[in-house]
């Protein structure tokens, strides 16, 4: 039996990492680099504030040691890569390159654990994994060049959750001290720009979007990790699919982005490659009850 309050949880985090487009547009006559300073900021007060009012802050000592930091750093430098090529994305015309980049992540996540945590991968996910090699072959060929944007998001997401899943801290601990490697520049960079994303109280609408640009990163990814506790992997890996779906929808009909029939052929060879991936997930999920 699914628990529905998760699954509710669940799909209210991806319906917000889905709106993430229409939220940084707001932002898009505003440097990536100062938009990404901003958000790390604001990020790195709102999981203070939340620890502080929570009476969690002692967690965060019993989790604070070498390796931590040593996992949490490497962590860091994934997320803002992520984080930049996103905005960059978005502030270019870009987002179906980006939602074909978060297609790809678990297909990335199953592809990296094959080869570096050497876990066994089934014939199903091997084929998923070919498909999608063929239809970035395909964008290759379309653009005459690597389609960095999506090749990016997907590497830096997947190569992210390898870290968390071997760093020894939790979600909300995890994004401070993530946020905390990356504070100083950012402050750095916030003070000389003088922007208005430092400003602590956002004096107009730019400063605003930029503050809660800080809080919708740490929401998400809280309501995620309290979901996937829960629920099933199979549940897991269908409800991912709600982010993609929803900024290729936002591309096409509301950024009016151009789509060639030829990047069609390319797309339904990644569609096809989820779908057998989440049949994958679905049938390991019923053996395994």
């Amino acid at each position: 039996m699914i628990n529905l309050r998760s699954l509710s949880t669940g799909i209210l985090a991806y319906l917000i990492w889905g709106c993430f487009p229409l939220l940084f547009s707001l932002v898009s006559s505003v440097a990536p680099l100062e938009v990404i300073s901003a958000r790390i900021f604001w990020s790195f007060l709102f999981c203070s504030l939340l620890l502080l009012g929570l009476g969690q802050w002692q967690s965060l000592k019993k989790v604070f040691s070498k390796k931590a930091l040593l996992w949490s750093f490497i962590a860091a430098l994934l997320i803002s890569t992520n984080w930049l090529v996103f905005v960059y994305a978005v502030n270019n015309g870009q987002v179906i390159q980006s939602s074909l980049g978060y297609f790809l992540t678990p297909i990335v996540s199953v592809f990296l654990a094959r080869f570096i945590l050497q876990e066994h991968i089934s014939r199903r996910q091997a084929i998923s994994i070919a498909l999608a090699i063929i239809a970035i072959l395909i964008e290759v060929l379309r653009i005459q060049s690597l389609p960095w944007i999506s090749l990016l998001l997907a590497l830096s997401f997947g190569l992210y959750g390898l870290v968390r899943k071997q760093a020894p801290f939790e979600a909300l601990n995890g994004l401070l001290m993530e946020t905390g490697w990356l504070l100083l520049p950012a402050l750095a960079y916030l003070a000389l720009q003088q922007s208005p994303g430092l400003q602590p109280y956002p004096v107009n609408s730019i400063g605003f979007y930029l503050a809660l640009s800080g809080i919708v990163t740490a929401v998400p990814l809280l309501l995620f990790s309290a979901a996937a506790r829960k629920l099933p992997l199979s549940v897991i890996g269908f409800i991912m699919y709600i982010n993609p779906i929803m900024q290729f929808i936002t591309a096409i009909f509301i950024f009016k982005e151009g789509f060639e029939l030829q990047q069609l052929f390319s797309f339904a060879l990644i569609w096809l490659a989820v779908l057998i991936f989440c049949y994958d997930l679905y049938q390991n999920s019923r053996q395994r009850v």
